[in-house]
């Protein structure tokens, strides 16, 4: 390897050069260096023909231009060695750079392109400004593609003219290298391609390849109980998804084995899956399970009700609204409601559509929405794709943690993540919600543990001085609070039996303290035993 060599590997045009072969020697040449031209053909297999020409090539450092590609920083050679000098680890320089591909797998959907670059037909490109003299980034583009080492260009996998370039900048992460883009206060580099074009097979191939090293992994927990045909229907759904990066959980405590076999018989060699079955669990302890799984490694946390449904594209739509909205820290969507058979029904009132684009609401303003309202708006667990690290000690469900037996999945847990960051909310259904005979939200008994679920939000939320704030809205979500509960409890008065349950008890007691407290500055008391009572959990878990 030539150490005092720089290798210019260009792009023809139609009329045989490149557009750099007449310029070149403008452009001033560190004193030493040699510097060669090696013309190539544009488009095609341009992995292959750029793995020949850096075969061809002795010198340590390379510059891969693409069609219609012009350097107009005269210094641009003394820049680049600059760089690599001063930093052996950075592998790959660009000029126009994104330190996290779009889930498309397309790199001008990605969000915070950084670096700038002028077209030839007098249009420019201005990303984000670079911090320093040079910022770290996933990939660069392909019109400039700077190196100071050889690493073989993936001529095994791409056959076209399209993601050959964010493929090598992975390898070259892969070995350890960074790759960067320089700040520059003019653009360095004129080139003809403004619109780009791919294939699909190609794309696919990328996402198939690369997935897992680019994007960020997203947990799916998915708990079930004894009904078969739905669940596999929920994992299958699953299983569709674009989104390539999943980690899968399922904790079943059905008490016969169909579901287990099933797993055994179909799914048993996706290594995304991870089955556990314990027929000795109650519902409590399946639920809590599921609560403590905590893959370290997951970015992103969704849950998956095991009658529900996601539609193919919901994760990869929501991780790009992620990934462009750190402040974030839920992403939400309209859902579907459909029937035993997977018909689409009507919506129900508090499942409709909040709006009709999509739009981010500060964490406040959507707690103070659900709490004036009483209704969950944002969704069950299946809809909410969440940033895991927000969630309460990384993994744990619920607004406070002292929800007990009385923690709902659902909105306690909304209303803390929406202390810790914002809500996107997308009107495009993005998951589907059955609404049939086993549902939970239908069993009288879950009716009254949300309701007291509802109660104990308000008053926490009071409590710390969040989402309510003023108090014609805290009597305003007490007084809505009281008609549903006592219309709940008016709706179950021929059935005696119900009166002696302990959690209709305390309905009775949380009822008083929330009447009470509307005569001493809505300042909420009531005290009822939380306490959720758990079998034993197996051991090693």
């Amino acid at each position: 390897m030539n150490e005092k060599k720089i290798a210019v590997i260009a792009q023809r045009e139609k009329l045989g050069h490149s557009a750099i072969w007449s310029r070149l020697s403008a452009l001033d040449k560190p004193q030493g260096y040699e510097v060669e031209l090696i013309e190539v053909p544009s488009g095609g297999a341009v992995a292959g023909t750029y793995q020949c020409a850096m075969e061809q090539s002795d010198a340590k450092y390379k510059v891969y231009l693409s069609s219609g590609s012009i350097l107009l920083r005269s210094n641009f050679f003394l820049d680049m060695l600059r760089i690599f000098v001063q930093d052996r680890t950075i592998g790959i320089i660009g000029v126009v750079g994104t330190e996290q591909l779009s889930t498309t797998g397309l790199f001008k959907e990605s969000p915070f392109i950084k670096g700038r670059l002028l077209y030839d037909n007098n249009s420019r490109f201005e990303g984000e400004p670079v911090a320093g003299e040079m910022e770290d980034v996933m990939v660069v583009g392909s019109d400039l593609i700077a190196t100071q080492y050889d690493i073989p260009w993936r001529r095994d996998l791409f056959q076209q003219d399209c993601f050959w370039a964010e493929a090598q900048c992975v390898e070259f992460r892969r070995k350890g290298y960074r790759v960067v883009v320089s700040r520059q206060e003019e653009a360095w580099l004129l080139t003809g391609k403004s619109e780009t074009t791919y294939d699909e097979a190609s794309l696919e191939t990328f996402l198939n390849t690369y997935s897992k090293e680019i994007f960020p992994l997203v947990s799916i927990i998915i708990p079930t109980y004894q009904r078969p045909h739905y669940f596999r229907l929920a994992l299958e759904s699953v299983l569709a998804q674009t989104y390539r990066n999943l980690d899968i959980f399922i904790t079943d405590n059905s008490h016969n084995m169909e579901t287990a076999e099933m797993m055994r018989r179909d799914f048993a060699d996706d290594s995304r899956i991870r089955y556990e079955h314990h027929p000795s669990y109650g519902a409590a302890e399946n639920w809590r399970r599921a609560q403590d799984y905590n893959n370290l490694s997951a970015v992103y946390v969704n849950w998956l009700m095991d009658d529900d449904l996601f539609m193919p594209d919901k994760i990869a739509i929501m991780v790009n609204w992620m990934l462009a909205n750190p402040e974030v820290s839920m992403v939400t969507s309209y859902r579907e409601c459909i029937d035993e058979n997977g018909d689409k029904i009507s919506d129900l009132w508090y499942t409709k559509a909040i709006v009709q684009v999509p739009t981010k609401f500060t964490g406040e303003k959507a707690g103070e929405l659900l709490l004036r309202n009483l209704a969950n708006f944002i969704g069950e667990p299946t809809t909410v794709l969440i940033r895991k690290e927000f969630l309460l000690d990384g993994h744990n469900l619920g607004f406070t943690g002292r929800e007990g037996k009385y923690l709902t999945s659902d909105f306690p847990t909304w209303l803390h993540l929406l202390s810790q960051g914002d809500m996107v909310y997308l009107p495009t259904p993005l998951s589907q919600f059955r609404l049939h005979e086993g549902n939970d939200q239908s069993k009288f008994s879950s009716q009254v543990i949300g309701m007291i679920g509802w109660a104990m939000a308000i008053r926490d939320a009071i409590a710390r001085g969040m989402y309510l704030h003023d108090m014609v809205t805290i009597r305003e979500s007490i007084l809505r609070w009281l008609r549903a509960a006592v219309g709940l409890l008016h709706n179950v008065d021929k059935l005696s039996e119900v009166w002696e349950i302990t959690e209709v008890q305390d309905l009775i007691s949380v009822i008083i303290g929330m009447s009470e407290a509307l005569c001493k500055d809505c300042q909420i008391k009531f005290h009822i035993d939380t306490t959720l009572v758990l079998q034993p959990m197996e051991d090693g878990l």
